[in-house]
Parts: C-alpha cells; sequence; structure tokens
C-alpha cells in the first residue's frame, strides 16, 4: 500500500514543510524574547537597587532554559549585593562551568573572591583575585581585594606589594593610599605610611580615620603634629580621636 504523501505534489509537501518551520520559529522567537525580557527586567531591578526582584527575575530565565554565563553572573552579582554569600559562590562556580578565561570569568572570580572575604575565606578569596588579575592584568579593583586579604593574614608586605600595583593603574583612589599606609606602618616603613595618609587626606579631606592613623604614627616617631591631626579628628566627632588627644596630648 502506498504512502498517502506520495499522492501529494512535493510543491505542496514543500510549502506544509515550511509552514510547520516558521510556526516552530516563532514560537521559539516568541519564547527567547520572554526570556530577554526577564533579563532585561533584572538588569534594571539590579541597577535600581531591588537585587531580590532581580534575582527572582534572573531565576525565571534560568529556569525557562536560559542558563548563561551572563546571567548566572548576573544573579551572583545580584546575590553578592543582599549578602548572599553562598549563593554568590554557588553562582559564580556555574559561570566559571562555561569557561575560566573570558571576561565573564574574571568578573566571577572578582564577586566570588569578595563573597568569600565576606565570610572570612581570606586564603581563597586571594586565590580568586589572582585568577581574575590574570585574566585582566588592569584590574586594580581585584588587586585591591587581594591586598585587602593579604592585610587579613598578617602578610603586609604582599598586601603593600599589591596597592602599589593598584596605585599604578589608578593614582587618584584614596582607599588605596589609605590601605597601604596600613600597611606600610606594620612593616615598619613609617615616613611612607605618613606619606600614604597625607594623600589620602588631599584626595579625600573629609577621611578622618586617615588622620587618625596618621597620628599614630606621629606618635610612634614622636612628632608632636600628631596632636594637630587629633584635634582635627576630635573636632569632626570622632570620639577615638578625643582619647587618643586626652591620653597622647596634654
Amino acid at each position: 500500500m502506498k504512502k498517502r504523501t506520495e499522492n501529494i505534489p512535493i510543491w505542496t509537501i514543500i510549502c506544509l514543510g515550511v509552514l510547520f518551520s516558521s510556526t516552530h520559529l516563532a514560537a521559539q522567537s516568541k519564547n527567547t524574547s520572554q526570556l530577554h525580557q526577564y533579563i532585561q527586567s533584572g538588569l534594571a531591578k539590579t541597577d535600581s537597587g531591588d537585587f531580590v526582584g532581580a534575582v527572582r527575575d534572573f531565576d525565571a530565565a534560568i529556569k525557562r532554559s536560559l542558563a548563561t554565563a551572563e546571567v548566572f553572573r548576573f544573579r551572583g552579582y545580584a546575590k553578592l549585593q543582599m549578602g548572599d554569600y553562598a549563593g554568590t559562590i554557588k553562582d559564580c562556580s556555574e559561570v566559571l562551568r562555561f569557561s575560566n578565561k573570558d571576561s565573564n570569568a574574571a568578573l566571577a572570580y572578582l564577586y566570588r573572591a569578595y563573597a568569600k572575604f565576606s565570610l572570612k575565606q581570606y586564603e581563597g578569596s586571594t586565590h580568586d583575585c589572582t585568577s581574575a588579575i590574570q585574566i585582566d592584568p588592569y584590574d586594580d579593583e581585584a588587586l585591591s581585594l587581594r591586598g585587602m586579604a593579604k592585610l587579613q593574614m598578617n602578610d603586609y608586605e604582599g598586601a603593600k606589594n599589591d596597592y602599589s600595583d593598584a596605585l599604578r593603574l589608578n593614582h587618584a583612589n584614596s582607599m588605596y593610599f589609605f590601605m597601604r599606609g596600613q600597611a606600610r606602618a606594620q612593616t615598619g616603613d613609617l615616613l611612607g605610611a605618613i606619606s600614604d595618609f597625607t594623600m589620602t587626606i588631599q584626595l579625600e579631606p573629609q577621611a578622618m580615620q586617615a588622620l587618625i592613623h596618621r597620628a599614630r604614627v606621629k606618635i610612634a616617631l614622636q612628632d608632636p603634629s600628631a596632636c594637630q591631626d587629633l584635634k582635627t579628628a576630635s573636632d569632626s566627632g570622632l570620639l577615638e580621636a578625643t582619647s587618643m588627644l586626652t591620653n597622647f596630648c596634654k
């Protein structure tokens, strides 16, 4: 018995195939459009600070088969901002399953490093920062975070070197000077520490903590100008400076 399609003209079969294909593609296109709407909505909510809503949108995209490196990265960042550090680590690890050498990977390593730092996993944080820097040697933020983790592990020389490298990339960042100043003070480079705290204050005149740190170093050097630093910080309302002023500047 002949198959029924043999009695159908070839052009009819072709047209039916095209019609079926077009219908299928249209449905697929509509589905893809909806998925991208979830992503755009999630990004908009991230920008507005609605991280809970952003995570919901990225969840919806991932559940509907749009589990790309970018979407996991977006969701990992939103979770980081929410303080869901375990969730950030999990999402960033998913990103790295796609690739561990592209720009997505560099950001995933950085976000995961922040999450590990927040969980006091300082060694893991330094490793992830190193991976981010290997992909993007100009990432001063990763250098800074690695330096901060090294400070927590009492690797003051390593921290000083990381902040020096970060400052070569971003010389106008007051925090980098402040953190390097702390590392220098710990390594005994007191004059270098004073120089860094001074640069911090020049870049950010309201940085009263830099004044207190500079005063501590000046006290160690028996420099009487420490009292003026403490007075300025005390006048700004810092009780710590007021206490130090009473003890050291009688």
